[in-house]
C-alpha cells in the first residue's frame, strides 16, 4: 500500500478510519448515484473489497484497506525455492526427478489455492512430462528384462 495514498484519504476523511459504501464509490469511481453505491455497497457484502465490515451496523471500508486498493502493493508472485542438488552416495537418475514430481504436484496445488490456474497448468504439464518419462523408462527396463528371460528360457542352458 502507497503511504502517499493512506494520507491523502487521512486528509480526505479527517478523524475518520473507516468509510461508508457511498464516500467509497465517491473514491474509487467518483460517482455518488445510487447505482454506484449499491454496486459498491454489494461488492464489499460479497468480498470484493477485502476488509470491508459491519462496523456499528453499517458495511464499511478502513482507509488502509482503501489505500491498498487503489495502489496495491507490488505483488513480486510466490517464490518457489530452487531445487538445489544434494550431495548423495547414490548415483541414480531416478531419485532428483522424483522429487521434482512430488514437488511440481505440491506447487501445483499451492498455485491452484492462490487462484493462479495459469502457473498451476504449466506446472503440471513439466512434471507430467518428467513422470511418463519415468513410467516410460520403467516399461522399457521391464520389457528388456522379460525379453532376456524368454531367450534365456528358449534356448536352455548356456553350454559350456
Amino acid at each position: 500500500m502507497s503511504e502517499t495514498a493512506l494520507r491523502r484519504l487521512e486528509q480526505l476523511y479527517p478523524q475518520r478510519y473507516a468509510l461508508l459504501p457511498d464516500e467509497v464509490a465517491h473514491v474509487l469511481k467518483g460517482s455518488r448515484t445510487r447505482g454506484v453505491v449499491q454496486k459498491v455497497r454489494e461488492g464489499m457484502k460479497s468480498g470484493r473489497y477485502p476488509g470491508a465490515r459491519k462496523i456499528d451496523g453499517h458495511m464499511q471500508l478502513p482507509l488502509e484497506d482503501l489505500a491498498e486498493i487503489l495502489d496495491p502493493t507490488p505483488n513480486p508472485g510466490p517464490v518457489v525455492p530452487a531445487a538445489t542438488p544434494r550431495p548423495s552416495r547414490r548415483r541414480s537418475s531416478i531419485g532428483p526427478r522424483l522429487t521434482f514430481v512430488r514437488q511440481g504436484g505440491f506447487w501445483e496445488e499451492v498455485f491452484r489455492a492462490m487462484g493462479e490456474s495459469e502457473e498451476a497448468n504449466s506446472l503440471h504439464l513439466e512434471w507430467g512430462a518428467v513422470i511418463r518419462d519415468l513410467r516410460y523408462e520403467e516399461a522399457k527396463g521391464k520389457a528388456e528384462r522379460v525379453r532376456l528371460e524368454l531367450i534365456k528360457d528358449k534356448c536352455g542352458p548356456a553350454k559350456r
